[in-house]
């Protein structure tokens, strides 16, 4: 038998099948608050991620972000989530650029179904569930305004599949569409993901978008998606824009 030809589903971690081949990884957005002050809150909404962050003290920052998505098309079903915090510390220079470096920890799950020989007499239900760790630490550098933001960004992403339950396919499909547990869930997946993120408005609400890719780091080959595209609303409640 050939690849399984299916369409299924993609997140930030997640196994599904796109086209003719099965997608492992995908990173999610890429967070680039660029905080300024104390108690300044940002947050960002866009295609199914939601991310906020917050400065409790000078020069701290926290991060809290999300994911969710979900598929259905004919017999194929899938979705996805992910949850994930992390912290860290900002500053300023040259009065609008902004330095920032955070590390974070993260939980996501994914399920997926189909159908398969739908054109025989044996019709068979396949399907998977996949549940992973991920760590990373991330620098930001940028350069903000009341009018526009820029942002630069490195994520360096460790990715740990803690369990893979496969059912309904054959051992040879396991091995095709890499589905084997073992294979999936005993190393460390490393990536470096840089991303560039734009902002665009006035003051207390802007329009974002961001590119990011993602380089798989060393060891074995990974199925992954090499970059990613999110567009959405940025909102910023803070002080010194009255400055």
């Amino acid at each position: 038998m050939g690849r399984l030809r299916r369409t299924c589903f993609t997140s930030m971690i997640v196994f599904a099948a796109t086209g003719c081949t099965t997608t492992l990884y995908k990173p999610n957005q890429v967070s680039a608050p660029l905080l300024r002050e104390k108690g300044e809150v940002k947050g960002t909404l866009g295609n199914n991620n939601l991310q906020v962050a917050w400065s409790p003290a000078e020069g701290v920052g926290l991060l809290a972000q999300g994911y969710y998505e979900r598929y259905a098309e004919g017999e194929r079903r899938a979705t996805g989530a992910l949850g994930e915090v992390g912290g860290g510390l900002y500053g300023t220079f040259l009065d609008n650029a902004v330095w920032e470096a955070y590390g974070g920890l993260g939980y996501g799950q994914s399920t997926a179904s189909d159908r398969l020989d739908m054109n025989t007499a044996n019709p068979r239900d396949v399907g998977f569930t996949a549940r992973a760790m991920r760590a990373f630490i991330q620098p930001n550098l940028g350069y903000v305004t009341p009018y526009f933001e820029v942002a630069g960004s490195v994520r360096l992403s460790a990715v740990k599949y803690i369990s893979l339950d496969a059912n309904g396919y054959t051992d040879a499909e396991r091995t095709q569409e890499f589905l084997v547990a073992r294979d999936v869930t005993r190393p460390v997946w490393l990536f470096a993901e840089p991303a560039l993120t734009v902002k665009g408005g006035y003051k207390w609400v802007k329009l974002y978008a961001q590119r990011a890719w993602s380089f798989k780091l060393g060891g074995e080959a990974l199925p992954h998606e090499r970059d990613s595209t999110v567009v959405g609303i940025s909102v910023d409640v803070a002080r010194w824009y009255h400055d």
